[in-house]
């Protein structure tokens, strides 16, 4: 009796209940590639529907009374973007990742977020690239992870450096490398980027001048750059590629005080001994925030090493050129304040300078710190 009652449960189930929808749910992507300057142009088009349901997006598709779809106004899903248009690019924008010769490529900010023709929801992005090796795509756009696909297929067209074609991408295949990778090629421009990040980052600067302010000879100067170019070394590469992992919201406040640090030490400190051993901890902090201006995607390889070291050689070269200027330039004035009246002139202004860059390092520190503002 008990079995019959189950098998007439079960035909129940079966006729009388209405069929489940397959969860299997598969979703396109298409994502083109083209070279422009210094970047990489890329546009992104999805399904709106998925994107939608991730990221609770009005006008989703869904079912009438009868079962059939229902129709949504375009313009509810152009006012869903255009008021989510933030949340869509940050999401594509991570998603989607490239690199030329392993070092990441920057997306710009204010991507273009429109629904196409198509009704695909459609992403322009800009990617500013520091390298120009050969170009890397991963796409990590609608994983089975995110819960509202079971699988994506991302077609991938490109046209860079002269390289035209398409590949597939899926879950098993999320990455792929075009164009075309020249080491010489590469090793001027990654000397030129370190230059440059140096040049433009102020408070490495800073810090130079702070050393620069404290010192009384060419042996002292020699000394503490010394100290300070060893030490960053040691820590930019394996920060770079990974290694070694400390949060920037703990190493960009460090390094502001160690701007404070060297240059009110120079003002209360009569003493010397302790400045190499400080000024060489410090460099290890400066090292991680140099490592911060790459990004790098991909094995440890030869071009990648080349490409580091390249990098700081240029930071090495930038930071002698400030020397070079810089420290003749404080001699000068000392050797030429030879009247009472200049020396205390001298005095004072180097004071001044000193209670400047004190200054600057301490309200970065303060800007810096997530535990103070």
């Amino acid at each position: 009796m008990r079995l019959l009652t189950f098998l007439a449960a079960l035909v129940a189930v079966l006729f009388v209940a209405p069929p489940a929808q397959a969860h299997v749910r598969e979703t396109s992507v298409v994502v083109d590639l083209r070279s422009q300057s210094d970047g990489v142009a890329a546009v992104v088009d999805v399904e709106y529907d998925v994107l939608a349901r991730l990221l609770s997006l009005d006008g989703v598709l869904g079912p009438d009374a009868d079962g059939t779809a229902a129709e949504v106004p375009t313009g509810v899903r152009r006012s869903s973007l255009d008021a989510h248009a933030s949340d869509v690019e940050a999401y594509v924008g991570e998603r989607l990742r490239l690199s030329r010769g392993s070092i990441g490529c920057t997306a710009a900010d204010r991507a273009r977020v429109e629904l196409a023709d198509s009704g695909a929801a459609r992403v322009a992005l800009a990617y500013d690239c520091p390298a120009s090796g050969a170009l890397t795509v991963r796409s990590d756009i609608f994983r089975p992870s995110d819960g509202v696909i079971d699988g994506t297929t991302t077609k991938v067209v490109y046209d860079i450096d002269g390289s035209r074609g398409s590949t597939l991408l899926d879950t098993a295949r999320t990455s792929v490398t075009v164009g075309h990778t020249d080491l010489l090629s590469e090793i001027p421009r990654f000397v030129k980027l370190g230059a440059e990040h140096l040049y433009f980052g102020l408070d490495h600067v800073l810090f130079l001048l702070a050393l620069l302010l404290g010192a009384k000879r060419l042996r002292d100067v020699v000394g503490v750059v010394t100290a300070f170019t060893v030490a960053h070394s040691v820590t930019l590469v394996p920060a770079a590629i990974g290694w070694v992992s400390v949060p920037g919201w703990i190493v960009e406040p460090l390094i502001a005080l160690s701007i404070a640090f060297v240059a009110l030490d120079n003002l209360l400190s009569t003493r010397t001994g302790h400045r190499l051993p400080v000024v060489f901890g410090f460099g290890l902090l400066h090292g991680l925030g140099f490592a911060g201006a790459l990004s790098i995607d991909g094995p440890l390889s030869v071009s990648m090493l080349a490409n580091l070291v390249a990098f700081n050689v240029g930071i090495e070269l930038a930071q002698l050129t400030i020397i070079a200027l810089a420290f003749p330039a404080l001699l000068f004035l000392r050797r030429a304040a030879t009247t009472p009246v200049a020396a205390r002139a001298l005095t004072l202004g180097t004071v001044a300078a000193t209670v400047v860059v004190a200054g600057a390092g301490l309200v970065w520190f303060v800007e810096r710190s997530p535990l103070l503002t």
